[in-house]
């Protein structure tokens, strides 16, 4: 019953220094969302523009990534048949989001690089040959 009462007196006389006068054990430390978070209120028509075009450019984003996996899963299986197709459409991808704006050139110069590379790779330890167009007769 003493120790009770003890505790009780210290607790007391510890919350009379804190700074509001009564003991806080846990903060909200709780953030409001990062979208929602704006300095005047209403989103500034540059920020607008900004969420807009990051929604445009992420569905091309991951349409280039998941091409660009998709190439290097042929070539790490050693599938050069799977390798070399899917390698000419990850380019075609690459070069559209460059026309877009989204990707810099010489990024995607530097991808398509090694994404040839890895192929052609490929394609010397296999010993396949690239299928090649027939020239047409006039």
């Amino acid at each position: 019953m003493r120790l009770v009462a003890i505790l009780f007196c210290l607790l007391g006389s510890s919350a009379a220094f804190s700074p509001t006068g009564t003991i806080s054990i846990a903060r909200s430390t709780a953030r409001p969302a990062a979208a929602s978070v704006c300095m005047g209120g209403a989103a500034t028509k540059p920020m607008r523009v900004n969420m807009r075009n990051r929604e445009y450019n992420k569905k091309y984003k991951s349409e280039m990534k998941t091409r660009i996996k998709t190439v290097l899963t042929a070539v790490a299986a050693g599938e050069y048949a799977a390798a070399f197709p899917a390698l000419a459409k990850a380019q075609a991808i690459i070069d559209k989001n460059v026309s877009r704006g989204i990707i810099h050139k010489n990024t995607a110069a530097r991808r398509k690089s090694l994404l040839t590379l890895k192929v052609k790779a490929l394609e010397a330890s296999s010993g396949a040959v690239a299928p090649v167009a027939a020239p047409a007769e006039e």
